[in-house]
This record gives C-alpha cells, sequence and structure tokens, in this order.
C-alpha cells in the first residue's frame, strides 16, 4: 500500500513539473516589467496568515519559506502538499475604462519525511515568477508641414514564467536552534513580444514591424535559514524566531531579441541577468495551543542586481506579512473546535519601475483548515483580495480575488506494526 502510494506520489510529481513549465497564472500587464509578478514562497496555510513563515514552525505542515522548519516533522510522518488557484483582475483607469480577467493553475507541491529525529527533508516544485498580458494601443501624430497622420497601431504579448525545483534538509543543533537549506533548480521561459504597424492618413504604404524577446533560464540557488524555539511561561506557549538568506548570484541563462521588418536582426546573450541578496526575519508566538501569531519583513536589494545587463533598472523591494490562527480545540471530537481559523495581512514595494514610479502591493486574506476525522490531514482553503499599482499618470490600477485550495496529507508511513 505504501508503495502504491509512492508511486501516485512519483506520477503526480513529473505531471506537475510538466505543467508548472506551461502555466500562466497571471494576466496583469505589469508583468511586462522585470522577471513578472513575483511569488513569494508558501502554502496557503502561511498564505492565509498574510504570507509569514520565517518563524513558522509546525510539524504537520511544509514551510518552504524557512528551511529550518523541516526538523519538526514527526519521526513517524510523511507529508505531501499540493494547491491550486483561480484567479479573479479587475483592471481600471482614471478615464472609467476597466477590464475583468481570469487565470488559475496548478500552484505548488511538496513533500516532507524525516531522515532521523533530528534532520528531515523536503523536494516539490514552487513558482518564482509569473507572466501574462496581453493589450493593444494606438496613437497618431501630424507629420510636419502636411495634413497627413502617422497611425501606430501596436499589440503587446507576453507569457511564461520561472519555477524552481527545491530539495531542502534542516537539522537540529542543540535542543532549541536548527539549521536548513533549501537548494533550487530554477528552469522555464520569459517571452514578450511586440507587434507595430505603422499607417497614414494618405493611404501610403504601410509598416509592419515584429519584435520578440525570450529569456532562457536554466540556473541554481540556495537559501539558508535559521530558528530558535523557546518554551515560555509553561509547554503550551511557544517563541519561535527565525531568519532567511540568499546570497546575489548571477543567472545562468540566455536571452535572446529579435526584430523582424525592413530590417532583421537576432542577438543572444547568457548571463546578463542576476538575482538579488535577500534577508528575512520573523517571529510567531503560540499560545495556549490555540492562538498562532505571526510577523515577517524581507528585504530584497534589486538595486544592485544585474538586469539585462544594467544595474539601475530595479528597485529594492520591502515585504512586510503578519497574521493570525485560532484553532479552538485540536484533539477535540468536535469537528468545529478542530478547524483552524486564520487571517492576515501583507504590504509590499514593488522591485519595478513603471515610467519612473514606485508602486506598492497589499493583500487581506482569510482561511480555513478542514481537518480529515480519520488523521493528520487538512483541506486549506485560502482567499485572499488585493491590488496593485495606481490609476494615477495615466497609469493601470489593478484588483484582484484569489481563491486557494491546498490539500496536505498527512500519514504514518514510517510507523512499523509490532506482532505479539
Amino acid at each position: 500500500m505504501r508503495k502504491k502510494k509512492l508511486i501516485y506520489i512519483l506520477l503526480f510529481s513529473v505531471i506537475s513539473i510538466s505543467l508548472f513549465a506551461q502555466q500562466n497564472s497571471t494576466n496583469s500587464p505589469y508583468t511586462r516589467f522585470g522577471y513578472g509578478k513575483l511569488v513569494d514562497a508558501g502554502f496557503a496555510r502561511t498564505s492565509s496568515m498574510g504570507g509569514i513563515g520565517i518563524g513558522f514552525r509546525k510539524n504537520n505542515t511544509i514551510n518552504v519559506v524557512n528551511p529550518a522548519s523541516y526538523s519538526s516533522i514527526d519521526s513517524t510522518s510523511f507529508i505531501f502538499e499540493f494547491g491550486f488557484s483561480g484567479l479573479l483582475s479587475k483592471f481600471s483607469t482614471a478615464s472609467g475604462g476597466s477590464a475583468l480577467k481570469t487565470s488559475g493553475n496548478i500552484d505548488y507541491f511538496g513533500m516532507q519525511f524525516p531522515v532521523t529525529k533530528w534532520l528531515g527533508m523536503s523536494v516539490g516544485v514552487v513558482p518564482y515568477s509569473f507572466i501574462g498580458y496581453n493589450f493593444n494601443s494606438k496613437d497618431s501624430t501630424l507629420i510636419p508641414s502636411s495634413k497627413v497622420y502617422s497611425i501606430n497601431n501596436q499589440s503587446f504579448a507576453g507569457s511564461g514564467g520561472v519555477s524552481q525545483a527545491y530539495l531542502g534538509m534542516s537539522v537540529d543543533i542543540m535542543k532549541r536552534l536548527s539549521l536548513g537549506i533549501n537548494g533550487y533548480y530554477m528552469f522555464g521561459n520569459i517571452i514578450h513580444s511586440r507587434m507595430s504597424e505603422q499607417t497614414f492618413s494618405d493611404n501610403r504604404s504601410s509598416y509592419t514591424t515584429y519584435s520578440e524577446s525570450t529569456l532562457r533560464v536554466n540556473s541554481f540557488n540556495a537559501r539558508l535559514g535559521l530558528q530558535y524555539h523557546q518554551p515560555l511561561n509553561d509547554t503550551r506557549d511557544l517563541l519561535t524566531v527565525g531568519a532567511i538568506y540568499e546570497m546575489q548570484h548571477k543567472l545562468n541563462s540566455q536571452y535572446t531579441v529579435q526584430t523582424l521588418g525592413i530590417d532583421t536582426i537576432r542577438d543572444t546573450l547568457s548571463n546578463v541577468f542576476e538575482l538579488p541578496a535577500t534577508f528575512g526575519f520573523g517571529a510567531t508566538y503560540s499560545l495556549d495551543n490555540r492562538f498562532l501569531f505571526g510577523a515577517d519583513v524581507q528585504y530584497q536589494q534589486f538595486s544592485k542586481v544585474l538586469f539585462q545587463n544594467k544595474n539601475d533598472l530595479l528597485n529594492d523591494r520591502i515585504s512586510i506579512s503578519a497574521g493570525v490562527e485560532f484553532t479552538n480545540r485540536a484533539k477535540s471530537n468536535s469537528y468545529i473546535d478542530r478547524m483552524s481559523w486564520r487571517l492576515g495581512a501583507n504590504y509590499s514595494t514593488s522591485y519595478v519601475k513603471v515610467n519612473n514610479n514606485s508602486l506598492s502591493e497589499y493583500a487581506l486574506s482569510l482561511g480555513v483548515g478542514f481537518p480529515f476525522r480519520t488523521n493528520k490531514s487538512m483541506i486549506n482553503v485560502l482567499l485572499q483580495y488585493g491590488g496593485f499599482g495606481t490609476k494615477q499618470n495615466n497609469m493601470i490600477k489593478e484588483d484582484y480575488f484569489k481563491i486557494g485550495i491546498n490539500f496536505t496529507l498527512n500519514d504514518n508511513w514510517f510507523y512499523k506494526i509490532r506482532l505479539h
């Protein structure tokens, strides 16, 4: 029976990796800039609490935000998690124009298991960024010394993204301290295209130009994590503090730009992009095994990285998140008492510059955990409302509503039955 379950999980993993390479989980025109929309690591449980995770440490949940948490798993448990979501986005301008877009995909999957009582491991696939947009623009210019207008119709489209297959491990040092590392293999394609058609009001010949840029990523990355947990008053209250770090490094990639028109130009550059140094700190406080309060702050130094071989195109990014979880009685016979209720909020500054404007994003989250009656597994539902951008300076305001569903399958795969 255990072998069959493992085969099913491996089959699902292979299918999910292939879907990750093709997915498109956004429809935002702002993903035209930078690496697209960045996705902070985290599964539905921590995302429902605003995206916290640096100080989050639970033995029944995979926490990819801080790999130091993996050693918290029970010595007989095996955890498998996967999640998917749907997104409804509304785009509006100051002039009153608006549009609705929908999208959805598999978001992530991961497995976690113990190696010894003091060593835990996890493996899975999580997104790094998404690209997805398709829009048109039209403008006209009067040619000097004539009554002829030059009319320019342009269409812009983008798709793809970057995903991360990870392998992580965590080890307990002494009694309260744990250290962890996630090794990532980053893969994916980011494609941007633009078609421009220039016509004239006097019906002279028109000109069409098509340009496309493709970023192919095939690189490695790593995240270090640390957690320290300390009981307070008695064993029912627990304080956990944590930290994460990623170093700045070159992104192994190929960047190809080609233009088709009167002249055809094609150029390919290698390794002209970098990923930023990342610092993060967070803490959670568990009160009476019923309440869990947490907060995180992350800082990414995008202003110091190369992007298309230039180091002045991006801004530093700061993300602040906070959340709370309430479970009345986890071991109660009452199903309502065993359900978990979560609330969170997140605010972050954007790492991209749009027409020299600095933007920000906010999100409010609500989540519910529905436990299985027969084991420690759970279905987690996430509801999130957020906003990005502004209507000022002829820009677009994006408001979105997201619903996510996560399955946490927790089984005693390593439990040995003794026969007497």
